[in-house]
């Protein structure tokens, strides 16, 4: 593979803040897990929310609270705790990595995979490259959305690539403590083998709902401090 040059990407402006607020992340991401709820039941988010307590302690240094039982609850706890820790954001992604790997194996894991693989493979007759996909126009507006919901990295950008895909750029991703401790743990491979990043995720999701196409991604390199994935369509 050709080395990647930071130079190349082109760059979103960079928020006003640092790193995000804690409350906007947290929050989205505990609201999806309780749509993964419904598939999982509600041993699902009992497990959540004991690891994300187990994490929290260990980055504040006090002792889990007791009183801790629905999703609502953890929020509210791991914001108030945002002056010891200020990405509460990195505790809900570590602790779904670590849930969902306790689950792997039942309905779900298996079933995406398939569907990606269909995806794949009803494509490979069309050429990527002869699609219409306003890749600036739609990476612009992302930015701008994450920019005013208060969810953006401090500065992230990307590079198109011939074959139609994009490389996505994080300089300083703001997950990095929870994804990095879950990467350790090694908890985030994909059911196919793959590293899971939740930033490439959203990215690639957001572009499948503005192209119409099925997108996926691939992480080519991870915590040099930065990040870059590959987002493709299938």
């Amino acid at each position: 593979m050709t080395e990647l040059k930071i130079s190349d990407f082109k760059m979103f402006e960079k928020t006003l803040y640092e790193i995000p607020p804690p409350r906007p992340i947290t929050e989205i991401i505990i609201n999806g897990l309780k749509e993964i709820e419904k598939t999982y039941g509600p041993v699902f988010t009992t497990r959540f929310i004991k690891h994300a307590l187990e994490f929290e302690a260990q980055r504040i240094g006090e002792k889990p609270p007791q009183d801790i039982k629905t999703l609502n609850d953890l929020l509210e706890y791991l914001v108030s705790k945002s002056d010891k820790y200020p990405t509460p954001y990195c505790t809900t992604v570590y602790a779904q990595y670590k849930t969902e790997n306790e689950f792997q194996g039942k309905a779900g894991a298996g079933t995406r995979i398939g569907h990606l693989g269909a995806a794949r493979s009803m494509s490979e007759t069309l050429s990527v490259k002869d699609r219409k996909v306003d890749v600036d126009g739609s990476l612009l507006k992302l930015s701008q959305i994450l920019i005013s919901m208060n969810f953006s990295p401090r500065e992230w950008g990307y590079k198109k690539n011939g074959d139609g895909s994009v490389d996505l750029l994080w300089p300083k991703c703001h997950y990095v403590d929870g994804c990095r401790s879950a990467f350790d743990e090694g908890l985030l491979k994909r059911p196919d083998g793959r590293l899971q990043c939740i930033a490439a995720f959203a990215v690639s999701q957001y572009l499948k709902l503005t192209s119409g196409y099925e997108w996926d991604y691939e992480v080519l390199e991870n915590y040099k401090p930065h990040c870059i994935a590959r987002s493709y369509m299938l």
